[in-house]
């Protein structure tokens, strides 16, 4: 049985690999990168449990 989206997350995890050489480290150096740019559009997690609690407590 195939597994649409198992087969995506194969060929992302492929494309990164390609991308990188295989250097799952210049990955996460990248990923980091780009975080830094973006840290706007980032999710934090004290910010999440904080708006959870406060809808739960209303």
């Amino acid at each position: 049985m195939e597994d649409q989206i198992v087969n995506e997350v194969r060929k992302s995890r492929e494309l990164i690999l390609e991308k990188f050489n295989g250097d799952l480290s210049g990955f996460f150096k990248f990923i980091r990168e780009e975080e830094s740019k973006n840290s706007n559009r980032l999710a934090r997690i004290r910010t999440i449990k904080k708006e959870i609690r406060e809808n739960v407590l209303k």
